[in-house]
């Protein structure tokens, strides 16, 4: 049997290798990695402030309100949002596919916990998120990710023994407990950051 790497819970740091790509100096949390179906996970360092209404607008392919009720009042407010990666629905931008990560609880049922403490939960296209609560003053830790990253099988693998990425080992609670806005935006910050908080 082949010895796994890499493992659901690791994070991916970019190398040099990758200068020039799409992953140049990207921090990727890893979700899912099988050998029947491969790999995705999240970049956690693409970061972008976006009014609240670009982002929860009409989707002319659903038949909900102008925005949710719990932002109609802070429509133009910005708002922390992060890019998992370049697997998408790409048109229009309300339809990029979104994941929720969360600490401690989730407020979705059925949200897998990841690592102890950390959540993620895949939300369909259709669905209207509630808002209110991710986005509340007490939650400053949930994360709204708009794509992600994907490997077939063994894809992944190879990539590491080549030499594109280096595994990182923090607790996860560790990372994603701080504020969503405290964000360590380079692979060197995030050495900084948790190279004392490393699982044994």
């Amino acid at each position: 049997m082949q010895t796994r790497i890499v493992h659901p819970g690791d994070f991916l740091l970019a190398t040099p290798a990758l200068g020039g790509s799409y992953f140049q100096d990207c921090v990727i949390f890893l979700v899912e990695c099988s050998p029947e179906a491969g790999s995705w996970g999240l970049v956690i360092n693409h970061l972008a402030h976006i009014p609240l209404d670009e982002v929860f607008r009409k989707n002319p392919g659903v038949s909900h309100k102008l925005l949710p009720w719990e932002i109609m009042g802070a429509s133009r407010e910005l708002h922390t949002f992060f890019f998992g990666g370049p697997v998408q629905n790409t048109d229009p931008f309300q339809r990029l596919s979104v994941c929720i990560l969360e600490t401690d609880v989730s407020v979705f049922n059925g949200a897998y916990e990841i690592s102890k403490g950390v959540f993620i939960s895949k939300i369909p296209l259709e669905m209207e998120l509630p808002v209110s609560r991710l986005i509340s003053p007490q939650n400053k830790t949930a994360r709204i990710f708009f794509g992600y990253s994907g490997w077939a099988v063994g894809q992944l693998e190879r990539e590491i023994l080549d030499g594109a990425w280096e595994i990182s080992n923090p607790i996860p609670f560790d990372v994603f407990s701080k504020n969503r806005d405290e964000v360590p935006v380079t692979v060197n910050k995030f050495r900084e950051c948790y190279e004392k908080s490393y699982r044994a």
